[in-house]
């Protein structure tokens, strides 16, 4: 079975026990560079670790239809019940090595909750129009802008401000989401709110 590279993305998940708890994404790269030193290596030196092809394989994997796994770099990465089911459907694929679907513990179950919840945050925000426009570097709206942050016109500028550091915070390891929330903020504060709910909040 030739494998792709996000196939050595699951596999490598599944040999660190990426079933049952978040495994680090310094951690995958190297699992998978020992599975595939070829596609995870630097392409001069291939017994060095290629973290970014490691960063942008995971990440990819996950933004698919029906992942196989879930996560982000800054939190780690665990695999989906899709993706526990396909290495179930190749047991040859760990070469003997069985994986177990563990218990999991109060605080893992918390880990993946809050895995999942940065992980759905990050592809909100890369599937949003406002994203979309700024990679092909064309303007946003304010509107589609202030969407990013789920905010509009109504919201108070406190609940915005805090909306705006926790999506932040949300994306810090995202290199490419970080200076587009940086551009997107001001834009999204931008949206004012209708003259009579701006004299609401003044009295």
């Amino acid at each position: 079975m030739q494998l792709t590279k996000k196939d050595v993305a699951v596999v490598a998940l599944a040999k660190l026990g990426g079933v049952s708890q978040v495994i680090h994404t310094e951690d995958a790269a190297i699992a998978a560079h020992e599975i595939d030193p070829a596609a995870f290596g630097w392409k001069k030196y291939r017994e060095r670790v290629d973290l970014d092809v490691a960063r942008t394989t995971l990440r990819h994997e996950g933004e698919a239809r029906e992942p196989r796994l879930e996560g982000s770099i800054q939190n780690g990465w665990h695999l989906t019940p899709r993706g526990a089911a396909w290495i179930e459907a190749h047991p040859e694929l760990l070469a003997g090595e069985a994986i177990t679907i563990a218990p999991t513990s109060a605080a893992t179950q918390r880990r993946r909750s809050e895995t999942r919840e940065v992980g759905a945050a990050i592809n909100r925000v890369r599937t949003s129009s406002a994203f979309q426009s700024w990679v092909v570097g064309k303007a946003f709206t304010p509107r589609e802008a202030a969407e990013v942050f789920r905010i509009d016109e109504y919201t108070p500028a406190k609940d915005r401000s805090r909306k705006a550091a926790q999506l932040q915070e949300l994306a810090r390891g995202e290199s490419d989401l970080v200076e587009f929330l940086e551009t997107a903020m001001p834009a999204a504060l931008e949206l004012t709110a209708p003259t009579g709910r701006l004299e609401e909040e003044q009295q």
